[in-house]
């Protein structure tokens, strides 16, 4: 009896301490993990001084990419599946392999290894491209639970937890810096827009300038949003006060785009220059309207 008995003692001893050492051993290697904040609020980082080196670092971040975006109910005009796998064909290399959709959401996967192109002016994720200048303004870049970038309230970036605080970092660093170069030159464009409205004759359109709105307007009757925008920032660079009009059109554009920030902006410059327009009513309407979108 006391053999039996002694035998089903040891056997409970013996699988109490395998269970111990097991949990002791998983805590060791628990412990030997990084351990990443519940919440990350991005920095400016001390390795980067410019914009251009910004961009750089990107691009070598983002080759970590496993899935790029997540959309949610709150996203009220995101493509169809059809749409979206039409759009999948202008970004071949993505490597897009799932397209899933349930009640409340959408999910765009990538392949791991595949190339996120880094331009001047913004990285082509698929389907939305991210423009630096929409980092501007209000938007919160924060990293959730190691590996999630959020960007706006419907888009995030999921990425490996070892690049996700240098890359959110990165871009706090060209939102920090896009919002200190816009806050300068609407101070310029305040100062400007006081002397154009004091002027009894106002400034003319150049023949150079012309030939950028007729392309403009060429490109807006091709729904080629992007180069009716790019031509008239051309026009505008030339001649900021010149053409009052060049501004209205562009945030009609940029609003096409959903680039909402950018059309209020356009739309408060046209309201400067041209405060008392037959159509100033309807322009400031606009700004509410596309301010909602922005809460959206």
């Amino acid at each position: 009896m006391y053999p039996v008995k002694r035998f089903f003692e040891c056997v409970i001893l013996f699988s109490l301490l395998a269970m111990f050492g097991g949990c002791a051993t998983e805590a060791a290697s628990k412990s030997d993990e990084v351990s990443y904040p519940k919440v990350y609020y991005p920095k400016l980082p001390s390795d980067i001084n410019t914009i251009e080196e910004a961009k750089k670092d990107l691009a070598i971040l983002l080759k970590e990419v496993d899935v790029i975006f997540y959309f949610n109910d709150h996203c009220p005009n995101f493509p169809g599946e059809r749409a979206a796998k039409a759009l999948y064909e202008k970004y071949p290399r993505m490597g897009m392999t799932n397209i899933m959709s349930t009640a409340t959401s959408w999910s765009i996967y990538k392949d791991k290894g595949g190339i996120i192109d880094v331009y001047d002016d913004r990285i082509d994720f698929p389907l939305f491209p991210l423009f630096y200048d929409q980092l501007s303004g209000d938007i919160s870049i924060s990293v959730i639970d190691g590996y999630i970038i959020k960007l706006s309230h419907h888009v995030e970036l999921i990425v490996s937890k070892g690049v996700s605080q240098k890359i959110a970092d990165d871009l706090f660093f060209i939102q920090q810096t896009f919002n200190k170069s816009q806050a300068e030159q609407l101070s310029i464009f305040e100062a400007q827009a006081a002397q154009y409205r004091a002027l009894k004759v106002k400034p003319t359109v150049s023949e150079e300038q012309r030939k950028y709105i007729v392309q403009a307007n060429a490109f807006t009757q091709q729904k080629d949003y992007a180069g009716a925008i790019a031509r008239y920032n051309k026009a505008v660079a030339l001649n900021p006060v010149s053409y009052p009009a060049a501004y209205s059109n562009m945030a009609l554009l940029y609003a096409q785009e959903r680039r909402f920030k950018l059309a209020i902006e356009c739309m408060k410059k046209y309201l400067l220059l041209e405060p008392e327009a037959k159509d100033a009513r309807s322009a400031q309407d606009k700004i509410y309207e596309w301010e909602a979108m922005l809460d959206k």
